[in-house]
């Protein structure tokens, strides 16, 4: 039996299941007695002090353990138990209402819970289990049951309807294969410190604990978010040669770390990381990045209540510009709008708010917040390599706009003697037909392009990629995406500009190769990808894939261009990176090939699990932004 689920940390696992039941915290209403009020109430506090105490251990072993940031999550459920508004609403039911702390206190938790139910924003929506966490760990010390034991005594896959993050964070490591929840999604903080830890794990797997019963064995995908529940012989030995393919795979790309990323004909492709929180920034040195090629600053404007102040803007982007000690950071302005609303900005509700007011759009239409963050980014600019781009750029209009603000920002910038780089250059993202077709005339005023795949190909293929009856439309190697993204760089090249992908297309070896084949200068991809396209570009000739892409953009569907990726691109990757052969059809005629990467191409985490140790020699930087040139702008290596 397999199951399907949200791949939300990398890796795989094999072994013996173990249920963990639903756990029953009995809360019923009881009056209290006028004269036990004052024991009542202090039989709350003494919950909430326990509680904090749980939680700062929780977060103080986690700081050790993943750092700082990963323990920001544990400092957010603090401030739920220390919530005034919260306290006093449990407080006045206690006494006004006289019943007991515990019904009263769940009321409260559950309202509060509700509220994010129907919030469209996935980041946001998963808050509700970070309330939930807080109020089941209060509520075990109001009935006396303390911490709760997960009590795993051998190592095992971990099957449960859900786990808080402050459970994750106290999972045995040495005893927790990986875990399957029947909640949750990619988002959630348990997935968080699930990746940070280096634990598999999938989510939102629906009916996982009616599936599996005491003596069952599973293997768990990490990759392609599955679930097989007493796998047979053949599967057992597919999941045992992907395991062994991952340990023979940390292996070969620890030693070349310190190697560029450059094919064996001499082409030298940028290989940058995409991150989205300051404290990621030491994952991608370690990882072997020569830059930041996408740090998503959207994430400061969610799960608040205010406006980000451009002091803590400048801030975090003074520590990941510092962190990458030279090394080039594109700082991609807020992303906001689709699926990535932040309450105070007052957006209203869009019917289709994936073609309504986001990206570019949504920071032209509010120029304060946007003046605020590029004046932020350039401060930054002071401290390192810093560059910018707009995101979702459709018209050449829209980036003449934010290029005016941007000038105006640089212009009170020098009048009030403000440290900055007046040469940071200004790129955009090409995600939308309109930009690709416009390409030429964009390259007039971008100092490189950087293409979105993700949206581009929803947007090129006319849909949702989130949308799972359409799922089996969403395909990077359909030849109109392909020939959109060669038309790209050929309009930047002629101009003299540089592109780079920073969608999941970059982040898969095979197609990765096929980009470079298609002529794309730089590749940003996550931290736990990077080494495997590294491998892979340093395994190519450039002259082969480029013979490969002109096949692949003659063609007239996808399937001829996977099939041309199997049998030429894939004869070229070291025997790690080789796409799989089942066994059941090995050496047919009808063999199929499959590769964990491809599998998960829509729900590949964007968060490292893997932390090599070794530092990438500090590169040489792009040259400055220069006027357009019949070639692309070379860069110094």
């Amino acid at each position: 039996m397999t199951l399907q689920g949200i791949a939300v940390s990398p890796g795989v696992a094999v072994g013996p299941v173990f249920r963990l039941e639903p756990e029953e915290l009995g809360v019923r209403e009881a009056e209290i007695e006028t004269c036990d009020l004052d024991h009542e109430m202090q039989a709350f506090r003494d919950a909430l002090d326990l509680a904090r105490h749980d939680l700062t251990t929780i977060r103080n072993g986690i700081a050790t353990e993943l750092g700082e940031d990963a323990a920001a999550i544990y400092d957010a459920h603090l401030l739920i138990l220390d919530d005034p508004e919260m306290i006093k609403a449990v407080e006045s039911g206690v006494r006004d209402r006289r019943r007991n702390a515990a019904w009263v206190f769940q009321g409260v938790m559950g309202s509060v819970a509700a509220r994010f139910d129907n919030i469209d924003d996935e980041y946001l929506r998963e808050r509700r289990s970070d309330i939930l966490d807080c109020e089941r760990r209060v509520l075990r010390y109001l009935l006396g049951s303390g911490r709760r034991s997960l009590g795993v005594k051998t190592p095992a896959i971990i099957v449960a309807h859900d786990l808080g993050p402050s459970e994750v964070a106290m999972l045995p490591r040495d005893k927790v294969l990986a875990f399957v929840l029947e909640v949750g999604g990619r988002t959630s903080h348990g997935a968080i410190v699930a990746r940070g830890r280096g634990i598999p794990a999938v989510m939102s797997v629906k009916g996982a604990l009616h599936a599996v019963k005491a003596g069952d064995h599973a293997a768990v995908d990490g990759f392609a978010g599955t679930v097989e529940v007493n796998p047979d012989a053949a599967r057992a030995v597919v999941y045992q040669r992907r395991l062994e393919r991952l340990r023979l795979q940390a292996g070969s790309l620890q030693a070349m770390l310190e190697q560029p990323a450059v094919t064996l004909d001499g082409r030298r492709i940028e290989l940058a990381a995409n991150l989205e929180l300051p404290g990621d920034a030491p994952r991608a040195v370690e990882a072997g990045a020569d830059g930041i090629g996408l740090f998503r600053t959207e994430f400061f404007y969610l799960n608040r209540v205010d406006r980000p102040s451009e002091e803590e803007q400048y801030g975090a982007y003074r520590e990941v510009t510092e962190t990458m000690a030279g090394r080039p950071v594109i700082f991609r302005t807020m992303d906001l709008g689709g699926d990535k609303v932040a309450s105070y900005l007052g957006v209203t509700h869009e019917t289709n708010p994936f073609l309504g007011l986001r990206g570019i759009r949504l920071a032209l239409a509010s120029p304060e917040m946007f003046r605020t963050q590029i004046r932020a980014i350039y401060r930054a600019s002071a401290h390192g390599k810093v560059r910018m781009m707009f995101p979702m750029v459709s018209s050449v209009e829209e980036l003449l706009r934010a290029l005016e603000l941007r000038d105006r920002v640089l212009s009170e910038l020098k009048r009030d003697h403000v440290p900055h780089d007046p040469a940071v250059e200004t790129g955009i993202m090409i995600e939308t037909p309109s930009a690709v077709w416009m390409a030429d005339e964009l390259a007039k005023h971008s100092a490189f392009f950087s293409i979105g795949s993700n949206d581009l190909i929803q947007y090129t293929l006319a849909m949702d990629r989130d949308n799972e009856r359409l799922a089996h439309l969403y395909e990077p190697l359909d030849p109109a995406v392909l020939r959109s993204i060669r038309h790209t760089v050929d309009a930047a090249h002629a101009a003299g500009r540089w592109v780079g992908v920073c969608g999941e297309m970059a982040g898969d070896p095979h197609t990765a190769a096929l980009l470079v084949g298609l002529g794309v200068d730089e590749l940003s991809v996550s931290c736990y990808d990077l080494p495997r396209v590294k491998a892979a570009i340093r395994s190519i000739r450039a002259d082969a894939v480029r013979a490969v892409a002109k096949q692949a953009l003659a063609s007239a569907s996808a399937a001829p261009v996977r099939a041309l990726v199997r049998e030429r691109i894939d004869a070229l990757m070291p025997s790690y990176l080789a796409l799989e052969r089942e066994p059941e059809a090995e050496n047919g005629p009808g063999a199929t090939l499959v590769t964990a990467a491809a599998r998960a191409e829509k729900a590949k985490p964007e968060r490292a699990t893997q932390s090599p140790t070794r530092r990438m020699p500090k590169p040489e930087t792009r040259p400055a932004e220069k006027p357009a040139a019949k070639g692309p702008a070379r860069r110094a290596r």
